[in-house]
């Protein structure tokens, strides 16, 4: 009945305005007194946005507060007026997920005086404990970048490009623990917990990266959560024509690399390969302006990614060579209209759209490819967001809003070689026995890829539906209560068009081999004659709730509490009907995520905050553990001597495997054996949810009007983790245990050959770090963001996904 009443209320409001997630919104309060110090009840208090032109009103309460709990990012005028005092003006910078206080002093003055009293918005955020770098628009274009809004996140303290961890690691977590959030649609990859989307820099608003003590309302993420919101238009019609160009000559000298010896692998050398030649090429335009003055506006941009790659290669196996090239085309487009029909409501909708296509692959540079192999092979890979929200200002103390997005992407590969790859792990160049014509390098391989994906599509819908109410209780409280509904979809085929042929001349496995060696043969065993497969069709959906409050005690202290929960459901991809649809299920008492914070304005003037936060989080799974454990991915490996020296004969036998040349010496082993087979029963009824736990203190000094100093020191730990911990049983088979590290089932662990248990090791991730930050906004034509951090990864847990 719950889910039930659920489904109904998001469907009213989805119906209603697109769909769209997470906050697209910052605030403006403050107080309005006399110049005795009074409060001013009554005063009429408009805040304007300078490019927009839209106003919204409000009036100051009995204690003389008001606010704008719902405001479209940009500057904002704000004016007050109250009958028998001068009227005043400040204006103030709002970016996402910001505070601004802009209280005011009402001086007495006739009804037509105009007191004009320009500032600038406050440096230092005294009403929050959260961590949170926004980079804006004027800093984008003004910063060293990538093409991708993902180049901008490591100017965030604390964030870092780290190959180990698979990506972009925030405070220590892997690249698979980030949320990425797209105009509000979740965009993060679903199988891998990378970014997911593709939007160019030059179409950026703003980029907020949360990196610590974020609110109950932020869950799935142990890492950091990055909200992105693209440009939107103003009341002036403006446009842009751009392009950017690269070149491989502009990459510098090319430096010898150093490789096995193709003939020889217990030799290595340094070799320089001939430079690919590269150029890519990205024209663009953008255009913005209003579609109805001071009411509605629209912006579009498109700027596609032109590249052409050719290499020289000559090939070791026949010294010919040949020149090979590759087209590779992104449409980067985008577009969204913002509204504020009336002055309390406001509506956003856009679209991202960033779909490619590549014609052509290279062949390995070191030339161990085959000439004779087509290199003619494509894929195109669909992409796009779709989002909206809404928000509405019921009263000066209530707000609701609503917001959700769709996100799909696709892998389809084109022109494929359909049948047996054949791959040398070393050379039998120089081996006794073989033809001369059959000799072929180190890394050899018959085809570039027999690895099709026929189609890999991933869906993903969220909605959110809040409500903020205001009000005073011993202090200000603002409250805010939501429901979260997270959909996920995985469509794939993909594998080998036919078995993979791996051989090891002149080498043995556990003391048996032929008289060149051994091979193996890789199947899926649902059909014998292609090689590794992943199949399923999925779909699962995960609601959470969170309830916050921001009480904020004499004007100077906020504190924050708050709790989320969530289920989770992590779907099985097999279509066995024996095997459970749903391999892991976490209920929500399972997922309490209690989150305190305080901020202290220590001088009760805005310039110096004292903050500090602690919380518990939960990652949700990716979907890279339930293809591979949970009957997605389909993989047997077989072994047998390698009795012949004509390698191309392996395959022959249609009934291969099993029946394949030379003695079997192991297998069928069963790689991807499902955990959540009943039969097996490997997944811990025990099983508890990923769970971090973080403190955070710091401090923030304000230095001058535009400039700030702070220091943060940050600890998070990792107190439970999952893992798929794999063993094999008495016929090798590798099975996956899916379990808490050093509890349950994995508490303990017999050593091979011994009756013996050990304690099974905890997985251990601690990260401590003390960050100082310096901060000058534009002003006076030059701006500084700098930043220092001291940190320690400590551990023996680096992430499920991504980081193996």
């Amino acid at each position: 009945m719950i889910h039930r009443a659920l489904a109904v209320l998001l469907a009213a409001v989805l119906c209603a305005v697109p769909t769209l997630a997470q906050e697209q919104r910052g605030s403006i309060e403050g107080v309005v007194r006399d110049n005795s110090g009074a409060v001013l009840p009554g005063a009429t208090v408009e805040a304007r946005n300078v490019a927009q032109g839209a106003v919204t009103t409000q009036v100051s309460g009995a204690d003389g507060a008001f606010r704008f709990p719902a405001l479209i990012p940009g500057q904002y005028e704000v004016t007050v007026n109250l009958q028998g005092f001068a009227t005043q003006k400040q204006t103030a910078d709002v970016v996402l997920g910001s505070i601004k206080n802009v209280s005011f002093e009402l001086g007495v003055g006739g009804v037509t005086e105009n007191v004009q009293v320009t500032s600038e918005a406050p440096v230092v955020d005294v009403k929050q404990s959260q961590k949170s770098t926004n980079i804006s628009q004027e800093q984008i274009d003004r910063l060293p970048k990538g093409r991708d809004f993902t180049s901008l996140i490591t100017a965030a303290p604390g964030a870092n490009q780290e190959p180990r961890s698979g990506g972009i690691s925030i405070d220590g977590a892997s690249a698979s623990e980030n949320r990425y959030i797209i105009d509000g649609a979740e965009s993060t990859n679903l199988r891998s917990g990378t970014s997911g989307k593709i939007l160019v820099t030059d179409f950026v608003e703003e980029v907020q990266i949360k990196s610590s003590g974020y609110t109950p309302e932020f869950g799935g993420s142990t890492g950091g959560v990055i909200n992105v919101t693209s440009r939107t238009g103003t009341n002036a019609f403006r446009g842009s024509l751009l392009t950017y160009y690269e070149n491989a000559n502009l990459d510098g000298d090319v430096r010898p690399a150093l490789r096995l010896n193709p003939s020889n692998t217990t030799q290595s050398e340094y070799i320089t390969y001939d430079r690919d030649d590269v150029k890519t090429l990205y024209p663009g335009v953008t255009v913005g302006g209003p579609v109805l003055r001071d009411r509605m506006w629209f912006f579009a941009g498109y700027n596609p990614t032109l590249q052409e790659s050719s290499r020289t290669v000559t090939f070791l196996s026949t010294g010919e060579r040949n020149t090979f090239d590759r087209d590779f085309r992104r449409q980067n487009a985008t577009g969204n209209v913002t509204a504020q029909p009336l002055g309390n409501l406001r509506l956003k909708g856009a679209i991202n759209y960033s779909p490619g296509r590549s014609d052509g692959v290279l062949p390995a540079i070191d030339g161990s490819g085959n000439p004779l192999a087509n290199y003619d092979l494509g894929q195109k890979t669909p992409n796009a967001t779709y989002s909206g929200s809404a928000d509405y200002v019921i009263s000066n103390n209530f707000l609701i809003g609503a917001r959700g997005g769709y996100y799909t992407s696709d892998i389809q590969d084109l022109g494929v070689f359909q049948g047996t790859r054949f791959l040398f792990l070393n050379t039998n160049i120089g081996l006794a026995g073989v033809p001369e014509s059959l000799q072929r390098s180190n890394a050899f391989s018959n085809v570039p890829s027999n690895f099709e994906s026929t189609f890999d599509v991933s869906r993903r819908t969220n909605a959110q539906v809040d409500a903020t109410y205001f009000f005073n209780a011993a202090g200000s409280h603002s409250v805010k209560a939501g429901v979260q509904v997270d959909r996920i979809g995985n469509e794939v085929l993909n594998g080998e068009t036919g078995n993979l042929v791996r051989l090891s001349w002149n080498r043995a496995l556990s003391g048996l081999r032929g008289p060149f060696g051994y091979y193996q043969v890789r199947s899926n065993g649902v059909n014998p004659r292609r090689g590794f497969l992943t199949q399923g069709d999925i779909s699962q959906t995960n609601v959470g709730f969170f309830v916050q409050d921001a009480w904020t005690v004499a004007n100077r202290v906020t504190l924050n509490f708050g709790v989320r929960t969530e289920n989770e459901r992590v779907p099985s991809y097999s279509a066995d009907p024996a095997i459970p649809p749903v391999g892991i299920e976490f209920g929500y008492g399972e997922k309490l995520a209690p989150r305190v914070g305080a901020a202290w304005d220590i001088t009760g003037d805005g310039r110096n905050k004292l903050y500090g936060s602690w919380g518990v989080f939960y990652d949700i799974m990716k979907l890279e553990l339930p293809r591979g454990s949970f009957g997605g991915d389909k993989w047997l490996e077989y072994y047998y001597t390698l009795d012949t020296a004509d390698w191309t004969t392996l395959n022959n036998n249609p009934a291969c495997p099993p029946a394949c040349p030379g003695t079997l010496i192991r297998g069928p082993i069963d790689f991807r054996h499902p955990s959540n087979d009943p039969a097996e029963n490997s997944v811990d009824p025990d099983l508890k949810p990923f769970k971090q736990q973080e403190a955070v203190i710091g401090f923030e000094r304000e230095l001058g009007s535009q400039m700030a100093a702070s220091v943060r020191y940050v600890h998070k730990q990792v107190d439970r983790a999952i893992e798929d911990v794999g063993a094999l049983d008495a016929t090798q088979n590798e099975i996956y245990t899916i379990s808490n590290p050093g509890f349950g089932r994995s508490a303990t662990f017999f050593p091979a050959g011994s009756s013996t248990a050990l304690p099974f090791p905890q997985a251990v991730r601690e990260y401590d770090a003390l960050e100082f930050v310096f901060t000058k906004r534009y002003a006076n034509r030059w701006n500084l963001f700098a930043n220092y951090t001291l940190s320690r990864l400590y551990g023996n847990y680096s992430g499920l996904s991504q980081s193996d």
